[in-house]
């Protein structure tokens, strides 16, 4: 014992702080070791998982990236932490984490060719095409099944995503029938009131007809990580009827135009759209109907699959020949859409309140609701169904005519499908069928109509 303490005694101070060294870092690693591997924390850590996990689903992605983060303290080397930190990053905006979690994980596993896919898509978002190339470059050298082709295809059009320009648009042309291009009566002899009556021109007048349409969508953001986008739409439709007889009541051709500017505020959640439109409908050059006002949607992703819209219209409306009808009128609906089955189908369903205040004449006046659905299928080879049905009820303040002592009610079915072959990504072929049904309580606006169409679109 004498000996040890004079060994220990005449050991330089410097070697002997160095001596005492792996004990206090023995000391102080092991707590550290032991609680890692607690049973209480291994629990902990997988209820946070779950956690973290659910609000992914849910598409609650800025709050799964901080759950994840917390979790990345306590369990560094979890690979399940690792990637859905990299994704939620990526969906709730944050690329730089993003980008670190994907090396990573791509170092730990350096022959998973997904990673890196994946990393590629979080360089895209930072605007760094080299780097994606580069990452793309090894997922292919890793999975052979991925193709060249197809991967440059990837990156350009995350490369356009990312981009503070987005510009899309559609042009389409076509063929139609149309049973009732004047939405008239099926007779020109009618009871109105206690009076029977002959109004010329008014039936139903059906045609083949052709149109063309276009529509242009463009939206700008300052950054590229800001949530602010200016947004702006030109759309327009023209279309020409066969029926010579209506050029007696000036419906041989008609035209649509619009164009409306406003802000959109884009989360991975959410998304609100105010924007400022005009537009114009006009039959042959002789009366038109123009509208002006702000149009705003709101939508909340409660979760990828479930979604809640909210859309309002409020238009100051003009009347060419009928100034009676000059006014204000509105819309204002709620809609639950739906996605499911793994080629992703959509379900969407709505109520609506719609009305008009014409001040001129208090008898346009009308109050009304609307309750619809459409479903969208995606069918094996590039086919998609989309069957809809609607009706509306409106209430009018008066009677139809000065001839009639009951007030004006209106009740509209509109249902029918719409079939799209997408040929390439750019060019589809469209064919569409609506059947409409309007009962009123006057007999100058009961009708039925079909409307066919087919088509070609190609869209940028």
């Amino acid at each position: 014992m004498k000996c040890t303490v004079q060994i220990t005694a005449a050991l330089p101070k410097a070697c002997h702080c160095l001596a005492l060294a792996p004990l206090l870092l023995l000391l102080l690693v092991s707590p550290a070791v032991a609680a890692e591997d607690s049973p209480g924390l291994r629990t902990a850590v997988g209820s946070a998982k779950a956690d973290a996990a659910a609000l992914m689903q849910q598409g609650k992605y800025a709050s799964a990236y901080e759950m994840y983060m917390r979790l990345l303290r306590e369990a560094p080397d979890d690979d399940e932490v690792n990637l859905n930190l990299a994704r939620s990053s990526m969906r709730s905006g944050r690329y730089n984490q993003a980008v670190m979690a994907y090396e990573r994980l791509t170092e730990k596993y350096p022959n998973e060719a997904v990673l890196f896919s994946e990393l590629a898509q979080a360089y895209m978002a930072l605007e760094d095409r080299k780097s994606a190339e580069s990452a793309m470059a090894t997922a292919r050298l890793l999975n052979p099944n991925i193709n060249k082709a197809d991967s440059d295809r990837l990156l350009d059009s995350l490369e356009k995503r990312y981009e503070h320009w987005q510009i899309h648009g559609k042009v389409r042309s076509g063929l139609l029938y149309d049973s009732n291009a004047t939405f008239g009566p099926s007779s020109t002899s009618m009871d109105l009131g206690v009076w029977q009556v002959n109004v010329p021109d008014a039936e139903a007048k059906n045609t083949f007809g052709a149109y063309l349409g276009a529509n242009l969508d463009v939206g700008w953001k300052a950054e590229r990580d800001t949530p602010w986008w200016i947004v702006a739409d030109v759309q327009g439709l023209a279309r020409g009827n066969g029926n010579p007889s209506l050029d007696d009541v000036h419906s041989r051709t008609s035209e649509w135009g619009r164009a409306a500017v406003g802000v959109r505020h884009l989360t991975p959640t959410t998304m609100f759209d105010l924007r400022f439109k005009s537009e114009v409908f006009d039959n042959q050059w002789y009366q038109n109907v123009s509208a002006s006002g702000p149009e705003a949607t709101w939508l909340w992703a409660v979760t990828p699959s479930w979604h809640l819209i909210t859309r309002g219209t409020l238009d100051a409306r003009a009347y060419s020949r009928d100034g009676d009808r000059n006014g204000a009128y509105w819309t204002l609906g709620q809609y639950v859409r739906r996605y499911f089955g793994e080629s992703n189908h959509e379900i969407m369903v709505g109520l609506s309140y719609v009305g008009g205040n014409t001040p001129e004449t208090a008898d346009y006046c009308y109050t009304g609701i609307e309750a619809s659905a459409r479903v969208v299928l995606k069918l094996p080879k590039g086919f998609e169904l989309a069957p809809f049905v609607s009706f509306e009820k409106d209430w009018y303040n008066g009677p139809a005519t000065a001839l009639e002592t009951t007030n004006r009610l209106d009740q509209k079915w509109r249902t029918g499908a719409t079939l799209t072959w997408h040929v390439t990504d750019a060019w589809s072929v469209e064919t569409s069928y609506q059947y409409t049904h309007n009962n009123s309580e006057s007999p100058l606006y009961r009708f039925d109509q079909s409307l066919v169409s087919l088509g070609v679109a190609w869209s940028f």
